[in-house]
Order: structure tokens, then C-alpha cells, then sequence
């Protein structure tokens, strides 16, 4: 295992070491999050796509997580109903299993296993997952929620959304044929830097034992639909789009990581079943540290 990962790993176990022992909460997990989603998760969008060549191809990464999300939510939501669990309940199982943490998991396994190149996949599939949560699940948790805010919150928070703005800006000095002044990359890398380590910390101080332990049962199922329903729909969307080495292991990649931390805020935002949607977060997060240091094998043996 990378040695990059290897400190991904003990920061994940100092976190949720804090957050057992008491010492830090959820509040300051959501507000590393956010300084995390703001500062320097920008900074590394620009630095990781600034000097990578795009492929002709590299619009089926976005399409990827669309084909992957909205079915699998979709997929969920319907078991929910099934089930018939209260609204609240089927807005969070929905809305756990559709966020994918590419953020905080699956970017560092990919800067660890194909270095810029990998990371810069991982940055793509998550412009199509980011996408579908401010505009598609964001809506839908405030729908089975008890809040309403305004109906305009989910256009504000796209436009409003700092990932969204640097990967525009990239995207333009891309296909202007320059790149960033050193100068702004110099700046830019040791704010990038920080995302790894700080993502892990956050996913650590995400784990909370109180909620697993009321949970469980619902907790096992989003799990499951998650990270193995995931990789399932990753194969099934991987062979319609022909998509071939690199590109074919950063979906699959991606497509069965753990659920993300931004569905615990959403939740809370929107009233749903918090207590279900931390757990999912926190059981798929632990399983996805379980098989860490299997995972560059496996990735790499993707690409093959």
C-alpha cells in the first residue's frame, strides 16, 4: 500500500478516536467538511487537471455517475416504499446510497494509485456525481424531509458551488491551449496538499456508534446497495460506454466507494432519518478503511 494512504489511514483512525473519546463532534466535522468543499477542494481540481491531456472520451466520465446514481437511488427509493418506511426514512436510505464519497475517499486512493492522471478521473466522475446531488437529491431529500426551505436553495448551491466554479475556470485555460501561472499553481499546490489529510480526518470524526447500534438493520441494506449494488451497476455502466483501462478502473473504483459525508449534512438540512444516514456513512466508511490496502491492487489490476 502507498505510503500516502498509509497516512490517510492513521488520520481516519485519529479522527474517529476524537470523535469516540468526545474531544471533537459532529459540528466540527461539517465544518472541516466545509472548509474542505470550499478552499481546498478548488485548489486541487485546478492543480490535478491543470497539466493533465484530456481524452476525446473524457465526457463518459460524467455520464458514468449519472448512469450509476440515478438508478441505484431510484432502485433504493423503491425498496423504501416497499418496505413502507416513514418519508423521512426513505429520503435518507435513497439519499445515502445515491452520494458517492468520491471527495474524501475515492480521490485519495486514485492520487495514490495513478498519481495526477487517476486523480484527474476521479475529479471528472465526480463533476457528473456533484452535479446529479445538487440537482437531483438535494431536491429529493427536501422533498421527503420536514424542512422547506426555498425551492430555490438547490439552484443556489450549484451556482454557488466553489468545485463547480474551478472546474469551469480549468476547463476554459485547458481549452485555451495554456496553463496556470506558476505562480498561481505555486500557491495553489500546498492548499491542494491539505485535501488528502484533511478528508480523512473528516470521514473519521463522521463515525458515530450511537447511531449504528439503532440502526442496523436498514443500515446493513443501504450498505449493501451502496458499495455492492455500486459496483455492480460501475460493470454494467463500464461495457455500455466502452470504457477501457484507466478510465474503466476509476469508475469502478469510485462506483463502490462508501457513502459520502455530504449526505449527513443534507440530512440535517432537510430533516430526514439523520440517525440511518450517519450510520450508512459510518459503516460504509469503516468497510471502505477495511479494504484499503487492497485497494491500489485492485485498481491497478483494472486498468490492465
Amino acid at each position: 500500500m502507498p505510503s500516502s494512504l498509509y497516512l490517510f489511514l492513521i488520520l481516519f483512525i485519529v479522527g474517529a478516536a476524537l470523535r469516540l473519546f468526545g474531544v471533537l463532534g459532529k459540528q466540527h466535522a461539517e465544518r472541516l467538511g466545509t472548509f474542505v468543499f470550499s478552499v481546498t477542494l478548488p485548489a486541487t481540481i485546478l492543480v490535478s487537471l491543470d497539466r493533465v491531456v484530456l481524452s476525446p472520451t473524457a465526457w463518459k466520465l460524467p455520464l458514468a455517475a449519472c448512469l450509476i446514481t440515478i438508478p441505484l437511488a431510484l432502485i433504493t427509493w423503491t425498496i423504501a416504499r416497499t418496505l413502507k418506511l416513514e418519508r423521512p426514512t426513505q429520503g435518507g436510505l435513497a439519499l445515502a446510497v445515491g452520494c458517492i464519497n468520491s471527495v474524501y475517499f475515492a480521490y485519495p486512493v486514485a492520487l495514490a494509485t495513478f498519481g495526477e492522471d487517476g486523480l484527474a478521473q476521479a475529479v471528472l466522475f465526480d463533476l457528473g456525481q456533484t452535479t446529479l446531488t445538487l440537482t437531483v437529491l438535494y431536491p429529493m431529500a427536501l422533498w421527503h424531509g420536514t424542512n422547506h426551505p426555498s425551492s430555490r436553495s438547490a439552484l443556489l448551491r450549484l451556482v454557488t458551488s466553489p468545485p463547480l466554479w474551478a472546474l469551469i475556470a480549468i476547463l476554459i485555460v485547458k481549452a485555451a491551449g495554456i496553463h496556470l501561472p506558476d505562480g498561481l499553481r505555486t500557491v495553489l499546490t500546498p492548499v491542494h496538499l491539505l485535501t488528502t489529510p484533511l478528508a480523512s480526518l473528516v470521514l473519521g470524526l463522521s463515525i458515530s456508534v450511537r447511531a449504528v447500534r439503532q440502526t442496523w438493520r436498514l443500515t446493513s441494506l443501504g450498505v449493501g446497495l451502496r458499495m455492492a449494488g455500486g459496483v455492480l451497476l460501475g460493470w454494467i455502466v463500464t461495457w455500455l460506454l466502452g470504457l477501457t483501462e484507466l478510465e474503466r478502473a476509476s469508475v469502478l473504483l469510485i462506483a463502490g466507494m462508501p457513502s459520502a459525508v455530504t449526505a449527513v449534512i443534507v440530512s440535517t438540512e432537510a430533516k430526514l432519518d439523520e440517525d440511518l444516514v450517519t450510520s450508512i456513512v459510518a459503516v460504509s466508511i469503516c468497510l471502505g478503511m477495511a479494504f484499503l490496502p487492497w485497494l491500489p491492487q485492485l485498481a491497478a489490476a483494472l486498468a490492465g
